[in-house]
This record gives C-alpha cells, sequence and structure tokens, in this order.
C-alpha cells in the first residue's frame, strides 16, 4: 500500500489545480475574458508516494490519481480547484479505502482546495501555440488546515478557446503540514513497512475551456 499527498493544490491543486486557451480571446462587456472550466476528462492530477519494506531494503516509488476534481479560473484572475479525495485511485482497492479512511479522513473534510491570483492579461496575451510560464503563491486547504503553497506552472494555448495548464516541477506536499502525519504512521504499520514517506510531490496538466 501506499499513502497520500497532496493537492490540490490543485491540489492543489492540489492544483490542484487553473486555467483555459489559440487566439486571444475576446473581450466581455466588463472588459475581462470570460471564465474558463478545467475538462477532466481530459486532465490528470498525479502524485508520486514512496515505501520500503524493511531497513535495508530499497524503497519503491508509485504514481497515484485523482479521478474527481473541478477548476475554473475566472475572467479577474482568480484561480480554484477543488479535488475529491474519495476519488483516490492506487490501483488496489483496499489501498484506495485504507488512504480514504485512515489518511484523508473523507467523511469529515471531503475535498482539497487550491486557490491563487493570476494576472487574466497572461491568457489574454497567449499567442496562438505560445507558452507562458507562471509562478504562483497560492493556499492549499487540507484536512481542516489551510497554508500557502507556491507552484511553477506553465500555460500552453492549444486552440481557440482552450489552455493547457501544467506544473513545471511537482509540487511537494508534506504531510505534516496539514496534520496528517498519524494516518501515515498508521498506513505504514497496517502494512507492515518500514518506511513510508510523509511527503509527496503533486503534478498536473489540466486542458480549460472557456466558457461564454
Amino acid at each position: 500500500m501506499n499513502f497520500h499527498p497532496l493537492i490540490s493544490s490543485a491540489l492543489l491543486g492540489l492544483a490542484a489545480l487553473t486555467l483555459g486557451c489559440t487566439s486571444p480571446p475576446s473581450a466581455d462587456a466588463s472588459g475581462g475574458s470570460a471564465n474558463w472550466q478545467a475538462e477532466p476528462a481530459q486532465s490528470s492530477i498525479n502524485f508520486v508516494t514512496t515505501k520500503a519494506g524493511q531497513p535495508g531494503v530499497a524503497a519503491v516509488s508509485e504514481v497515484q490519481t485523482f479521478r474527481k476534481f473541478t477548476g475554473q479560473l475566472s475572467k479577474q484572475g482568480q484561480i480554484e480547484f477543488r479535488v475529491d479525495l474519495s476519488s483516490v485511485d492506487t490501483g488496489v482497492e483496499i489501498r484506495d479505502e485504507r488512504m480514504r479512511t485512515m489518511l484523508f479522513n473523507v467523511r469529515a473534510t471531503p475535498q482539497a482546495t487550491f486557490s491563487a491570483q493570476i494576472d487574466p492579461q497572461v491568457i489574454r496575451d497567449l499567442p496562438a501555440n505560445g507558452l507562458r510560464d507562471v509562478d504562483l503563491n497560492g493556499q492549499l486547504s487540507l484536512a481542516g488546515q489551510s497554508k500557502p503553497v507556491s507552484a511553477k506552472l506553465r500555460i500552453g494555448r492549444m486552440g481557440a478557446d482552450t489552455v493547457l495548464v501544467s506544473t513545471r516541477s511537482p509540487i511537494v506536499v508534506n504531510a505534516s503540514d496539514f496534520g496528517l502525519r498519524p494516518g501515515v504512521e498508521a498506513l505504514r504499520e497496517v502494512m507492515g513497512l518500514g518506511f513510508l514517506s510523509s511527503s509527496a510531490p503533486v503534478s498536473f496538466a489540466l486542458l480549460m475551456r472557456e466558457q461564454r
């Protein structure tokens, strides 16, 4: 079994969590671009867990994912991502259930949320097939705790009304920052592991579409 992330960010991302897309979007009556919505079927949020069976045994890293999340960017540049923690998918059903109950406690805190502010002009000025790197400082809310999180993103225009937003480097989320360390330790014990990492790198690629 494995353990947790996140975001996100959102989340986070988190992710996680952000935007949406060829020629610059036209302005609406208020002078800003329209809202953008993430398309989960064409997006992904992943995190990496690391474990070792016994001391001295080489550690194993595995990629996990979340299947359900939402993301939006408002015309004012407000970004918000919400991740359904019960949708964690490790490829092993009992492992998923343990993470839901022993780590995330989804009955009490079913979502992770990432929020941040971006200059909306960044999206409007993206040329056809262009790329733009953006560094963001936002807030990740997880397990009843809210902490500042930095994210290095890359935004690429994919079409007249779509953009792809992805992490340039993973966002490392530490369990201790969100009071999740006891859950990580409980998972380690029930799995009979010598080591289970209490931090997880989170990455995402989100296709976002302009809504009018």
